[in-house]
């Protein structure tokens, strides 16, 4: 990252972002110009909010996503991830199609670029203009390293573009985008370069941006077909040395696979929300909903995994700044596991609203939406498989780092405290040299701040820890390519849940009075669901669990406070005492 002297100079605004989304959206369960049934006609026809879109142009929202360095407001990612949240309570597609689709292009930028493209494109987001990623070509999925679109040498310096790249959001309306193309053609990792096409007026008839692509989640997103024809841009469009997107894309990557999964959590958070309030209202063989014990035991287990998620994905977001080398692991473990976890929680929660789910019944139509738009989390921008790919390489050097591996950084699970603005030159493409949230299983200073009954399932998770490591090192490094038998991609799915149990550990360890991290009937539940995920069952929370949960939760509604842990609410959770189920 070059950094830059002044922001005045490059003619950046510097003005302090208020804090709370949430207080200029509005209330969306009240009628108003973003509230949910906005959203859902919006989504039928489509589209995103203009209203929303406007509201987020005068709060400067693209400035999140320039580091502070290059005149933006992007110090910690912990911030602008609960800066965001509120989007992604209200619409994901929003929460995309407006702006997370532009950190992901431009984070290659912050990556690889030279200062003067740094410089450019952060004076372009903080305008309020978008950055396109032509990555994907359908044809090759996310074997990017077949893409057949190319870059040729026009003889003076240049680039000629020809070529054609599928499901590229905002191609048709952002001002910029960044692909990725073949400069050889030999295979390989250096057989492909990225460069950014600025639009104008002139090269605009270069290329053909107007067939979009329906999906049935992030309906309102303008995904669509690019097909260049001879496009020509200049020398300086290449970002990063040629030959190398690879591994400027890998390095990006590990900062969007971090995001991403944190800001699908709050999604979950309102759903849950949703949920307490329809089961308390909707009649059913003469009760409420939520007095069902059917319906008590869906909504405990949506809710522990909800709390499991936020956990991983929060100590993953600070882990890019804490403990950077490891995050190509950490993050693909992130991007792999918290969206099945959050998809399994909204599975629950759509049951428990029944016939009101699938007929769409106002106000709570917007669950089927956010069901639907959730549903593209795992498979978007680098999907479930390609994460394991991700680690699967990792393996035998993971497991010579863990075994070494005896205690972890108190700071990873401190969520909330403050975080120095990334340095995205830390970020390796390789596993690191310590294990942190596999060591968390048996770190002394974790176990010392939680109860009898949590470290004793933590002294189980640390046997299956030790028993995968000693799987893991037998099997041939051959064997963990893309070509990995079953066995190989279960023992990365394996890992993924022990790196969440760590995450979990430690964040209950270091949370503060009056968490509910501290509530121990609490921490035995989402252990509980993580210990039946390794055994690959997961059965109902038991009764007394499951009232706990549900009490704590309607605490939370009644005191509109939001269910996830990782960022400071207005008033924090009380926990409650075993077998209170108020």
């Amino acid at each position: 990252m070059t950094m830059l002297d002044g922001r005045a100079d490059a003619g950046i605004s510097t003005a302090a972002a208020p804090d709370d989304l949430d207080e200029l959206f509005g209330d969306p369960r009240h009628p108003g110009p973003f509230d949910y049934a906005s959203i859902v006609a919006d989504d039928d026809a489509r589209r995103l909010s203009t209203t929303a879109e406007s509201l987020l142009d005068e709060w400067e929202a693209a400035a999140e996503f320039v580091p502070v360095s290059l005149g933006g407001r992007w110090a910690s990612t912990e911030d602008l991830v609960r800066r965001w949240r509120p989007i992604f309570r209200r619409d994901p597609a929003l929460g995309l199609g407006y702006g997370v689709t532009s950190l992901m292009a431009a984070l290659n930028v912050w990556v690889a670029g030279d200062e003067a493209q740094q410089r450019e494109v952060a004076a372009r987001l903080l305008r309020g203009e978008r950055i396109a990623v032509g990555f994907h070509e359908l044809d090759h999925g996310n074997d990017l390293l077949a893409n057949e679109f190319t870059a040729q040498p026009d003889g003076e310096g240049g680039w000629v573009l020809t070529g054609v790249k599928q499901v590229i959001n905002n191609v048709d309306r952002a001002e910029s985008v960044l692909v990725m193309a073949r400069t050889s053609p030999e295979p390989g990792a250096r057989s492909h370069s990225l460069l950014l096409w600025h639009k104008d007026a002139a090269t605009r008839l270069f290329v053909d941006t107007g067939r979009r692509v329906l999906t049935a989640g992030m309906r309102g997103c303008r995904i669509g077909v690019a097909e260049f024809r001879e496009l020509p841009v200049p020398a300086g469009a290449v970002v990063g040395p040629t030959g190398t997107a690879a591994q400027t894309a890998l390095t990006a990557f590990q900062v969007s696979r971090a995001v991403i999964p944190a800001l699908a959590v709050a999604t979950v958070d309102a759903t849950l929300d949703l949920a307490v309030r329809y089961g308390r209202e909707r009649a059913l063989y003469g009760g409420a909903v939520l007095d069902l014990p059917h319906a008590r035991a869906l909504f405990a287990g949506a809710l522990a995994d909800l709390w499991l998620a936020d956990a991983l994905s929060a100590v993953v977001v600070r882990a890019l700044h804490l403990a950077p080398a490891e995050c190509l692991v950490l993050t693909a473990a992130s991007k792999y596991l918290v969206p099945q976890l959050l998809q399994s929680a909204m599975q629950d929660l759509s049951v428990l609203f029944g016939s009101t789910f699938y007929a769409r019944v106002a106000p709570y139509d917007i669950v089927e939406k956010f069901v639907r738009d959730l549903a593209v989390v795992p498979i978007g921008h680098a999907g479930s498989t390609a994460c394991l790919l991700t680690i699967l390489p990792n393996l035998p050097a993971w497991v010579r780092r863990s075994r070494r591996t005896t205690t972890t950084d108190p700071g990873l699970f401190r969520l909330g405290d403050p975080l120095d603005e990334l340095d995205f030159g830390r970020l390796s493409l390789g596993a690191g040299s310590s294990d942190p949230l596999g060591a968390a299983l048996t770190d002394p200073i974790v176990r010392e701040g939680l109860d009898a009954d949590t470290v004793e399932v933590l002294d189980r998770l640390a046997v299956e820890l030790d028993r995968l490591r000693t799987e893991a090192s037998e099997v041939s490094p051959s064997l963990l390519g893309a070509d990995a038998p079953p066995e190989a991609f279960a023992l990365a799915h394996r890992l993924t849940l022990l790196f969440a149990g760590g995450a979990w550990a430690g964040a209950c360890a270091a949370a503060p009075p009056g968490s509910v991290l501290r509530d121990e009937v609490v921490r035995r539940a989402v252990l509980s669901r993580l210990e039946a995920r390794l055994a690959g069952r997961i059965p109902p929370l038991g009764p007394d669990e499951v009232d706990h949960l549900v009490g704590i939760a309607g605490d939370l509604v009644d005191r509109d406070v939001r269910f996830t842990i990782s960022e400071p609410a207005a008033t924090p959770p009380v926990p409650l005492e075993e077998g209170d189920t108020r």
